[in-house]
């Protein structure tokens, strides 16, 4: 059987446990808030503006060449050609003005 003393600091610990444990989770409640919170808010004023347009540009072809692929990559958009010898190329554009930014011209390796 235990004593009243034992007993006494028995419930005194077990409530400053309480205690502490009370505090860890209004910390991590508040860290939850806090991160949800940013990351639900814009992260940059860019990110709230809409893009620029550039209206409407020209970006030459070879005459019998298709596009046969386009990806998207970062602010640029590859355009790969193809049907012919000649057509095998792979044009990159600038997304923001439409401007052909360069040319990779695709040749048989040497033997």
């Amino acid at each position: 059987m235990q004593t009243a003393s034992t007993a006494g600091r028995s419930t005194k610990a077990l409530l400053g446990l309480v205690i502490a444990m009370g505090v860890l989770i209004v910390i991590g409640l508040v860290v939850v808030i806090a991160t949800v919170s940013k990351r639900m808010s814009p992260s940059s004023p860019s990110a709230s503006t809409s893009l620029a347009t550039f209206g409407s540009t020209d970006v030459p072809v070879p005459a019998g060449c298709q596009v046969v692929e386009t990806v998207p990559a970062a602010d640029r958009l590859i355009l790969r050609l193809g049907t012919g010898e000649r057509c095998n190329q792979i044009i990159i554009v600038e997304l923001a003005t439409g401007r052909p930014l360069g040319r990779l011209n695709l040749v048989p390796a040497p033997q």
